[in-house]
C-alpha cells in the first residue's frame, strides 16, 4: 500500500435543466477532457442518483464529479489551466451554486 497523499477534488453543482440531454452530453464531454491536465490520475461524474431510499442531507445539486491528483503541484495548477476554465464557464453557462473541496487520501 502506498503511503503517498492523493489529493482529491469533490464538486457538484445545479444544472438550470437537468433534463437536457444534450448539455448534459455537453457537460461529459468537458469533464473527460481534464484527463488532458497534467497530474490528473482520474476522473468519475455523474448526475445525482434519486433513485436510492435516502436521498442523503444534501439535495441541492443535479450533477458532481471527483478528479485525484498526483502531486500538490498538479492540485495548484488545475484552477488556471485552459481546460479547467473551459468546464468552469459551461459549468457556469448551463447551471449554478458551485460547490467544490478538497481532500488527502
Amino acid at each position: 500500500m502506498s503511503t503517498e497523499a492523493r489529493h482529491r477534488l469533490y464538486v457538484c453543482w445545479s444544472l438550470n435543466n437537468p433534463g437536457n440531454e444534450q448539455e448534459v452530453r455537453e457537460l461529459s464531454a468537458a469533464i473527460a477532457r481534464q484527463r488532458d491536465i497534467p497530474g490528473v490520475l482520474s476522473i468519475q461524474d455523474g448526475p445525482r442518483t434519486r433513485q436510492v431510499d435516502w436521498e442523503g442531507p444534501e439535495d441541492s445539486f443535479d450533477y458532481a464529479m471527483t478528479l485525484t491528483f498526483d502531486t500538490f503541484d498538479s492540485v495548484r495548477a488545475y484552477p488556471p489551466h485552459p481546460i479547467h476554465q473551459d468546464l468552469v464557464a459551461l459549468i457556469l453557462r448551463i447551471g449554478s451554486d458551485i460547490k467544490g473541496f478538497w481532500i488527502d487520501l
